[in-house]
């Protein structure tokens, strides 16, 4: 959990801070190098977990939570990003870090959950089965989200606009949970 905190405390300062810098190539690079690595990071998790034969309830918690991690960067960058940082006004910001909260607070219990019945000895296959089930309608969201950034022209955006900086985290966020979630789901049921 100290990791996880860490990475969520860098990887927040780090979109911050290139958000700043008010030029939105520079903050969606840094966007996708973190998006790139929290989910390259989840991926061999997953990996080293099923090379050791780990029970697939260790995997789905493991899975959620690197999608909270995910999440909850998402939800504390647009937080900070646009309550102290940009100039420009963005009046729906806060509907955003609200679901995206949500998202990760979900997300996290689910792996409490997960995690208290491997503890106690069970495996409960309806509860793994049911995070498969989510993680199938989180693809077909994540997908729809972006699809929808290009038909609207919300990505690549230009710094004119109030929102191009919630635009890359979207964008790069919605790539990492979706690539996170399809690694999960070529597990074993």
């Amino acid at each position: 959990m100290t990791g996880w905190l860490f990475s969520l405390a860098a990887t927040v300062c780090a979109t911050v801070l290139a958000a700043s810098a008010e030029q939105p190539t520079l903050q969606m690079a840094a966007v996708a190098v973190i998006c790139v690595a929290f989910a390259l990071i989840a991926i061999r998790d997953h990996q080293k977990l099923r090379n050791t034969g780990a029970p697939m309830s260790a995997i789905a918690s493991s899975t959620a939570r690197y999608l909270a991690l995910v999440w909850a960067w998402a939800a504390l960058a647009i937080l900070i990003t646009y309550l102290f940082v940009m100039d420009k006004h963005w009046a729906e910001w806060w509907q955003f870090f609200i679901g995206f909260l949500f998202a990760a607070v979900a997300t996290i219990g689910f792996a409490v959950l997960l995690d208290r019945d491997r503890s106690a000895g069970r495996d409960d296959a309806m509860l793994v089965k049911m995070g498969r089930l989510l993680l199938q309608f989180q693809v077909i969201g994540m997908a729809a989200g972006v699809i929808s950034l290009f038909v609207d022209h919300k990505f690549p955006r230009a710094a004119t606009h109030a929102d191009w900086a919630g635009c890359n985290i979207f964008f790069f966020g919605a790539l990492a949970i979706a690539a996170i979630s399809l690694d999960a789901l070529r597990s074993r049921m």
